[in-house]
């Protein structure tokens, strides 16, 4: 009996899937199945396979082979269209008629409100109006009631019987009506033209170094009475050669008299440290040179008054300002007034003077120099020793303060 293979059984595949572009191949193909075919259900839809939305197809039959048997390539089925579905017509006409409207149900539109903004602007203009008259009611209401003080009623007074034993009063005489007093007016200070000072300062130094007489040189000083000798003692020696001159860095006053001093600094060949040069305006107008400011600074007479240190007291002409002393001890400071004292243009020849509060020129320099401000003055000064036997230059006198005072 010839041996005869069995029949492999056929299943029903699954629906087809979407058919793939025909441009594009599949990049992987999976081999045959082999003697036992997949589970239904669990076969995974390659590309090519047949879905279970495609038509069934029958098996191929089996073809004999020296290993067995085997299976013929399987061709997958074109699935076929469905016929296209026809809508349902519409209905036009039943379109066309509009739904019926019940009138008694609608409502009747009104606009929103218009809110009136003229009471606001009212109200607010009457705050203000009130505001202002609250705060202005003194002015312009004034008390109509004035209150008048009561006048305090006179104390009684009681009077004793008189007595026959009782000396006479004598009702003492009316004082005589007081003189009212007159206030001496004050003469106002002439004013100093420095701008004519500078320009007339230069001129008269370089008259008086050329000048050849001494009537030449004394008509260009001023109080030539009393500094003519020392004038000529001065050119006797040599007439000075002049290097620079130019006007001071600060105006100095006056002391005692408080005026503006036309000041310049005048450097010579014999003093280069500078002299300091005053001029004095006259009356009738111009000027003339002060001249023992320049003989005293250009000859440098306060610096040889510091360094040899007399005992007997000299009068110079320096300019004064005042200090705080802080050298000085503290016990020496609160009875004390003390000045930096200068004799030359520069702070070459520089000391500190003091003087005491409570003594005349104390109390005249406490009132009449201020700080901060120079004055020119001619000062008697001496060397002493304080309380402590600290060493100081005291100030003895300022020439003209006696005759200030009155």
């Amino acid at each position: 009996m010839a041996y005869t293979p069995p029949q492999q059984p056929t299943y029903q595949q699954g629906p087809t899937p979407w058919p793939a572009a025909p441009e594009a191949a599949p990049m992987f193909k999976p081999p045959a199945s082999g003697s036992f075919p997949a589970l239904p259900g669990t076969e995974m839809p390659w590309p090519g396979t047949p879905t279970p939305f495609s038509v069934a197809s029958p098996a191929p039959a089996p073809v004999a082979s020296m290993f067995g048997l085997a299976e013929q390539p399987w061709q997958p089925v074109e699935p076929t269209p469905l016929p296209p579905s026809r809508p349902a017509p519409l209905n036009y006409a039943a379109m066309r008629e509009a739904p019926p409207i019940d009138a008694d149900s609608l409502e009747t539109w009104h606009g929103p409100g218009q809110r009136s903004n003229v009471w606001p602007a009212l109200l607010f203009i009457l705050l203000v109006v009130g505001g202002c008259l609250w705060v202005l009611r003194d002015d312009l209401l004034p008390p109509m009631v004035v209150e008048i003080p009561v006048a305090k009623p006179a104390p009684a007074v009681t009077r004793m019987p008189a007595v026959a034993s009782d000396p006479v009063i004598p009702t003492p005489a009316p004082l005589p009506p007081m003189e009212p007093e007159i206030r001496r007016a004050e003469i106002p200070k002439p004013k100093v033209d420095l701008v004519a000072a500078g320009e007339s300062a230069q001129k008269l130094l370089l008259d008086l170094i050329e000048s050849t007489t001494p009537e030449a040189r004394a008509a260009l000083i001023a109080m030539p009475e009393e500094y003519g000798a020392d004038v000529e003692e001065f050119f006797a020696v040599g007439k000075p050669e002049l290097m620079s001159f130019k006007p001071s860095n600060a105006t100095p006053l006056t002391l005692p008299g408080q005026d503006a001093v036309p000041l310049f600094q005048v450097t010579t060949k014999a003093n280069q440290h500078g002299a300091l040069l005053r001029l004095v305006p006259q009356k009738k107008g111009g000027f003339l040179l002060d001249w023992p400011l320049f003989a005293e600074t250009h000859e440098r007479r306060l610096g040889d008054f510091l360094e040899k240190k007399p005992t007997e007291p000299a009068w110079f002409h320096v300019g004064l300002r005042r200090s705080h002393a802080l050298e000085l001890p503290e016990a020496v400071r609160g009875i004390q007034i003390a000045f930096t004292l200068q004799g030359a243009a520069d702070s070459s020849v520089s000391c500190l003077a003091i003087t005491q509060k409570d003594t005349p020129i104390g109390r005249y320099l406490n009132r009449e120099a201020e700080w901060s401000t120079i004055y020119v003055a001619r000062l008697l000064l001496q060397h002493r020793q304080l309380s402590d036997g600290t060493p100081a230059v005291v100030i003895l006198d300022c020439e003209g303060a006696a005759t200030a005072e009155q």
